[in-house]
Protein backbone atom coordinates (compact mmCIF):
# COMPACT_ATOMS: atom_id res chain seq x y z
CA UNK A 1 0.00 0.00 0.00
CA UNK A 2 2.84 2.08 0.62
CA UNK A 3 4.41 1.78 -2.68
CA UNK A 4 1.12 2.38 -4.35
CA UNK A 5 -0.45 5.08 -2.21
CA UNK A 6 -2.98 7.76 -3.81
CA UNK A 7 -0.26 10.60 -3.97
CA UNK A 8 -0.62 13.39 -6.58
CA UNK A 9 3.12 13.20 -7.18
CA UNK A 10 2.45 11.54 -10.30
CA UNK A 11 0.88 14.78 -12.30
CA UNK A 12 3.73 17.20 -13.13
CA UNK A 13 1.13 19.43 -14.70
CA UNK A 14 1.43 22.08 -11.79
CA UNK A 15 3.58 23.75 -9.64
CA UNK A 16 3.05 21.75 -6.70
CA UNK A 17 3.45 18.38 -8.19
CA UNK A 18 6.79 17.96 -5.65
CA UNK A 19 6.42 18.65 -2.68
CA UNK A 20 8.12 18.21 1.10
CA UNK A 21 6.11 17.76 4.01
CA UNK A 22 6.15 16.51 7.97
CA UNK A 23 4.38 13.53 8.96
CA UNK A 24 4.01 12.99 12.25
CA UNK A 25 1.93 11.49 15.21
CA UNK A 26 2.40 11.34 19.03
CA UNK A 27 5.58 9.09 18.73
CA UNK A 28 7.46 9.81 15.85
CA UNK A 29 7.83 11.86 12.79
CA UNK A 30 9.11 11.55 9.31
CA UNK A 31 10.04 13.93 6.44
CA UNK A 32 8.57 13.06 3.20
CA UNK A 33 9.45 14.16 -0.04
CA UNK A 34 7.79 13.62 -3.50
CA UNK A 35 8.19 13.88 -7.33
CA UNK A 36 6.83 12.81 -10.55
CA UNK A 37 8.94 10.74 -12.34
CA UNK A 38 10.22 11.27 -16.07
CA UNK A 39 7.29 9.40 -17.72
CA UNK A 40 4.57 11.48 -15.86
CA UNK A 41 2.72 8.26 -14.84
CA UNK A 42 4.50 7.46 -11.42
CA UNK A 43 5.54 9.40 -8.17
CA UNK A 44 9.05 8.77 -6.57
CA UNK A 45 8.85 9.56 -3.24
CA UNK A 46 11.07 8.98 0.27
CA UNK A 47 10.87 9.26 3.71
CA UNK A 48 13.22 9.65 6.72
CA UNK A 49 12.23 9.24 10.30
CA UNK A 50 13.64 12.13 12.42
CA UNK A 51 15.80 11.05 15.62
CA UNK A 52 13.47 10.90 18.88
CA UNK A 53 15.75 13.52 20.21
CA UNK A 54 16.06 15.82 17.37
CA UNK A 55 15.10 18.68 15.31
CA UNK A 56 15.20 18.80 11.43
CA UNK A 57 13.92 21.84 8.99
CA UNK A 58 12.39 21.66 6.10
CA UNK A 59 12.21 25.41 3.83
CA UNK A 60 10.36 24.84 0.69
CA UNK A 61 13.05 22.63 -0.48
CA UNK A 62 14.34 18.77 -0.54
CA UNK A 63 16.68 17.77 2.38
CA UNK A 64 16.90 14.30 2.59
CA UNK A 65 20.31 13.17 1.75
CA UNK A 66 22.26 9.40 1.21
CA UNK A 67 18.98 6.94 0.84
CA UNK A 68 19.18 3.84 2.94
CA UNK A 69 16.02 1.79 2.03
CA UNK A 70 17.79 -1.45 3.81
CA UNK A 71 17.44 0.82 6.66
CA UNK A 72 13.16 0.07 7.27
CA UNK A 73 13.42 1.89 11.02
CA UNK A 74 14.81 5.02 9.30
CA UNK A 75 13.57 5.14 6.12
CA UNK A 76 10.50 4.20 3.53
CA UNK A 77 10.45 4.85 0.03
CA UNK A 78 10.00 3.41 -3.62
CA UNK A 79 12.90 1.43 -5.07
CA UNK A 80 11.85 2.91 -8.59
CA UNK A 81 13.63 6.06 -7.29
CA UNK A 82 17.07 4.45 -8.15
CA UNK A 83 15.84 3.04 -11.72
CA UNK A 84 14.69 6.57 -12.48
CA UNK A 85 18.00 8.35 -11.64
CA UNK A 86 20.11 5.55 -13.40
CA UNK A 87 18.01 6.05 -16.97
CA UNK A 88 18.32 9.70 -16.43
CA UNK A 89 21.75 9.52 -15.78
CA UNK A 90 22.07 11.35 -12.45
CA UNK A 91 23.09 8.77 -10.42
CA UNK A 92 25.25 5.43 -11.08
CA UNK A 93 24.63 1.43 -9.25
CA UNK A 94 27.26 1.39 -6.29
CA UNK A 95 26.91 5.08 -5.42
CA UNK A 96 24.85 6.43 -2.68
CA UNK A 97 21.65 8.38 -3.43
CA UNK A 98 21.63 11.58 -2.39
CA UNK A 99 17.67 12.23 -3.05
CA UNK A 100 18.34 16.41 -2.41
CA UNK A 101 21.31 16.43 -5.23
CA UNK A 102 19.97 14.06 -7.59
CA UNK A 103 16.48 15.25 -7.51
CA UNK A 104 15.80 18.75 -6.07
CA UNK A 105 16.16 21.66 -8.31
CA UNK A 106 18.03 23.65 -5.55
CA UNK A 107 16.95 26.99 -4.48
CA UNK A 108 13.88 28.52 -5.07
CA UNK A 109 14.62 31.82 -6.56
CA UNK A 110 17.49 32.80 -4.76
CA UNK A 111 20.40 30.80 -3.07
CA UNK A 112 20.01 31.73 0.85
CA UNK A 113 15.81 31.18 0.36
CA UNK A 114 16.03 27.94 2.23
CA UNK A 115 19.62 27.38 3.89
CA UNK A 116 19.79 30.40 5.77
CA UNK A 117 16.19 29.59 6.99
CA UNK A 118 17.63 26.48 8.22
CA UNK A 119 20.70 28.10 9.45
CA UNK A 120 18.18 30.56 11.48
CA UNK A 121 16.20 27.43 13.22
CA UNK A 122 19.49 25.49 13.91
CA UNK A 123 21.62 28.62 15.27
CA UNK A 124 18.39 29.52 17.53
CA UNK A 125 18.36 25.86 19.14
CA UNK A 126 21.88 24.55 19.43
CA UNK A 127 24.49 28.01 18.84
CA UNK A 128 26.83 25.90 20.40
CA UNK A 129 27.28 23.82 16.83
CA UNK A 130 28.39 27.40 15.60
CA UNK A 131 27.15 26.71 12.13
CA UNK A 132 28.00 29.32 9.59
CA UNK A 133 25.15 31.06 8.29
CA UNK A 134 27.58 30.83 4.29
CA UNK A 135 27.97 28.13 2.00
CA UNK A 136 28.75 27.69 -1.70
CA UNK A 137 25.72 25.19 -3.28
CA UNK A 138 23.20 24.07 -0.74
CA UNK A 139 22.10 21.61 -2.88
CA UNK A 140 25.54 19.83 -4.10
CA UNK A 141 27.40 20.27 -0.78
CA UNK A 142 25.10 19.87 2.16
CA UNK A 143 26.41 22.78 5.42
CA UNK A 144 24.03 21.47 7.94
CA UNK A 145 23.61 18.56 9.35
CA UNK A 146 20.13 17.11 8.16
CA UNK A 147 18.88 16.85 12.06
CA UNK A 148 20.57 17.73 15.14
CA UNK A 149 19.76 17.58 19.06
CA UNK A 150 18.83 20.76 20.09
CA UNK A 151 21.06 22.47 23.21
CA UNK A 152 17.98 21.90 25.56
CA UNK A 153 14.53 20.28 26.03
CA UNK A 154 12.56 22.37 23.53
CA UNK A 155 8.78 23.38 25.06
CA UNK A 156 5.95 24.10 22.78
CA UNK A 157 6.23 27.50 23.53
CA UNK A 158 10.03 27.85 22.22
CA UNK A 159 8.54 26.23 18.66
CA UNK A 160 5.90 29.26 18.57
CA UNK A 161 9.32 31.14 18.80
CA UNK A 162 11.08 29.46 16.48
CA UNK A 163 8.37 30.54 13.68
CA UNK A 164 9.11 34.02 15.11
CA UNK A 165 12.78 34.23 14.25
CA UNK A 166 13.89 36.97 12.02
CA UNK A 167 17.34 36.40 12.56
CA UNK A 168 17.72 38.78 15.52
CA UNK A 169 21.12 39.83 16.77
CA UNK A 170 22.88 38.30 13.67
CA UNK A 171 24.16 41.02 10.76
CA UNK A 172 20.63 39.10 8.73
CA UNK A 173 18.31 41.22 11.22
CA UNK A 174 15.11 41.80 9.13
CA UNK A 175 14.16 44.40 11.41
CA UNK A 176 17.12 46.55 10.74
CA UNK A 177 17.94 48.27 7.63
CA UNK A 178 15.77 50.41 4.80
CA UNK A 179 14.02 47.14 4.03
CA UNK A 180 13.02 47.52 7.65
CA UNK A 181 11.38 50.88 7.31
CA UNK A 182 10.96 53.59 9.45
CA UNK A 183 9.51 51.09 12.20
CA UNK A 184 11.80 48.28 12.09
CA UNK A 185 9.12 45.67 10.52
CA UNK A 186 10.48 42.22 10.09
CA UNK A 187 7.62 41.37 7.76
CA UNK A 188 8.58 41.04 4.00
CA UNK A 189 5.75 40.57 1.22
CA UNK A 190 5.82 39.68 -2.41
CA UNK A 191 3.70 41.99 -4.39
CA UNK A 192 3.12 38.57 -6.53
CA UNK A 193 1.59 39.15 -10.32
CA UNK A 194 0.70 42.41 -9.52
CA UNK A 195 4.37 43.71 -8.87
CA UNK A 196 5.43 42.54 -12.65
CA UNK A 197 2.57 44.00 -14.30
CA UNK A 198 2.87 47.37 -12.79
CA UNK A 199 6.67 47.35 -13.62
CA UNK A 200 5.85 46.17 -16.87
CA UNK A 201 3.54 48.71 -17.87
CA UNK A 202 5.77 51.76 -16.36
CA UNK A 203 8.95 50.56 -18.47
CA UNK A 204 6.60 50.18 -21.41
CA UNK A 205 5.47 53.90 -20.76
CA UNK A 206 9.41 55.08 -20.86
CA UNK A 207 9.80 53.33 -24.22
Amino acid sequence: AEESGGFYGPSDSFEGSAESLMVADATEGFVFHILPDDTGKSAIWVAQRVPDDHVTVVTNMFTIRDVNLTDTFNFLGTSYMFTVAERNHIWRPGMALDFTKVFSNGEYEHKYYSGRRMWGVFNTIAPSLQLLPDYDDLRLEPPYPWSIPPDQKLSVRDVFQIHRVYYQNTPYDLSKGIAAGPFGNPDRFSAGLGEKIVKLKHNNRGA
